[in-house]
């Protein structure tokens, strides 16, 4: 029987990281949500993640949306891999029904809190309610770059966060992409809050 493509690649795009592009396929694969592979362990149990990081080069695999984005060890190495991470995309790749955000209730924790009262809270309402404004003002931008964010913890006024995809080894993740989560937190949020990045081996 002939295999039949569930993806094509429509696009390829370069990304602020020189060593990630995003490939743009034909349909949704993820309708809610992300799923991001930080190395070959993680990817070990989803048999397309495994295909990709086979190829021994990818440092971070995210999946968002209507794309793949894939970060290699070096920029480099991309000129001998496109057509090979094509052609494993379009015979690998299967829709997901969901990402790490899935299955959650549409009602936001916004609708429900006063944040004036914001640093009365304890640490997980406030990871939540910060995680809600991550969706709503730094996600969809950092989506469109090939990335994304975990917000792991909050501690008092501390906001940890850990970066996904084209954004994970990304100097701007360091530099202005920081920055601009902090200031859209303090004037959204509360002025003293602080984000921190919080590497793989700090989890």
């Amino acid at each position: 029987m002939a295999h039949t493509k569930k993806f094509s690649v429509i696009a390829t795009e370069p990304t602020p990281n020189s060593a990630a592009f995003k490939f743009v396929v034909n349909n949704v694969i993820i309708k809610d949500g992300s799923r991001a592979f930080n190395n070959a362990e993680e990817a070990e149990s989803d048999p397309f993640a495994k295909e990709i990081f086979d190829f021994g080069v990818v440092d971070f695999l995210y999946i968002k949306d209507r794309f793949v984005s894939i970060t290699l060890i070096s920029p480099d190495e991309w000129e001998d891999m496109f057509d090979p991470f094509i052609q494993t995309i379009e015979e690998h790749l299967v829709p997901y029904e969901d990402g790490e955000k899935g299955g959650e209730a549409e009602k936001s924790i916004l609708d429900d809190v006063d944040l004036e009262k914001f640093m009365d809270y304890d640490d997980e309402t406030k990871r939540e309610i910060i995680d809600a404004f991550m969706d709503e003002g730094v996600r969809p931008a950092l989506a469109q770059d090939g990335g994304g964010i975990i917000v792991k913890d909050v501690e008092g006024d501390v906001v940890f966060i850990q970066y996904q995809g084209a954004c994970g080894s990304c100097s701007k993740s360091q530099s202005s992409t920081l920055s601009a989560m902090q200031n859209i937190l303090q004037r959204s949020v509360h002025p003293d809050l602080r984000v921190v990045v919080r590497g793989f081996d700090d989890l």
